[in-house]
């Protein structure tokens, strides 16, 4: 399996019980996302994680928009940010001190240190809602655990996992009692005790058919459509433009002065935009002459 393609995420529920679930496993899109920058393995499989855990989230936060995800601090890794659109977009980054040695195990608390995990919900119309975290835990699945918690009030339990190639996760909830069917009381103790079983290999390499028969074979598990995600950026040219000219008409002047040319770097896919005096003359009206 691991030569073939997997950028997917499934719905999953247990018949006779209010606990549903999630599985997402992600190849070429995760790895379009570490390759625009040299990171070291252990931030590629941190990012790994928050690329599942994204996914994860952006299947249960439905809105037309934008969710994004992300944590910052004051150790030697100041910000790490995954955003998906309602399109199955990804696109992630992570920056830090590279003057520091990178450890090759990372606790997200130590890395992280002082610091929030702030999940962002912003709608193309209406209000945005952030909800922040602190970061205790040593795992982005605790801080996540505890977002649900918070927000949301239902019990949820959250297994991400990555390696550089792959990433992927598992998520279950258990809804509240109004939505409960009849039947199965003691299963959301019982799946939790299941889903605790399983291995990173087997997260990871396993089709989500196949992994959830090996953890739930005993249950009626009921699955429903795939959807496919795949990397991509909401930059462009003319939101670069829009950018550039925001800085005003002088500064815009003195850089084309300075470097004959401005040019822009998108930080999440590295394309670069150059603008030259010709591309800009017409917004910058008289301030324009730079010779």
């Amino acid at each position: 399996m691991n030569n073939v393609i997997i950028n997917e995420i499934q719905r999953f529920s247990f018949d006779n019980s209010n606990v549903r679930g999630e599985r997402v496993l992600l190849n070429d899109a995760y790895q379009e996302i570490i390759k625009r920058k040299e990171y070291p393995l252990s931030l590629e499989k941190l990012l790994g994680e928050f690329v599942a855990a994204i996914a994860l989230l952006r299947d249960i936060i439905k809105i037309d928009g934008v969710l994004s995800i992300q944590a910052k601090g004051h150790g030697f890794l100041s910000t790490l940010m995954m955003e998906c659109d309602e399109n199955q977009n990804l696109r992630g980054i992570a920056q830090w001190d590279d003057s520091e040695v990178v450890p090759e195990e990372i606790s997200l608390k130590e890395v992280l240190e002082g610091g929030y995990l702030a999940i962002t919900i912003q709608p193309r119309n209406g209000q945005r809602y952030q909800g922040i975290v602190e970061i205790s835990g040593d795992t982005l699945a605790e801080c996540l655990e505890q977002y649900f918690s918070q927000s949301e009030q239902l019990p949820s339990r959250v297994w991400l996992a990555a390696n550089g190639t792959q990433c992927g996760g598992l998520f279950l909830q258990r809804l509240p009692a109004e939505q409960a069917k009849e039947g199965d009381e003691d299963a959301w103790e019982r799946l939790i005790h299941l889903t605790s079983t399983v291995k990173e290999d087997e997260l990871l390499g396993l089709e989500t058919g196949e992994l959830l028969h090996r953890l739930y074979h005993e249950e009626e598990v009921r699955l429903y459509d795939t959807k496919v995600m795949q990397f991509g950026c909401s930059c462009s040219r003319q939101r670069t433009f829009d950018a550039v000219m925001s800085l005003g008409a002088e500064e815009v002047r003195e850089l084309l002065i300075e470097q004959g040319s401005v040019k822009v770097d998108c930080q999440f896919c590295a394309e670069i935009y150059e603008f030259t005096e010709e591309d800009l003359i017409d917004s910058l009206g008289d301030q324009a002459q730079t010779h």
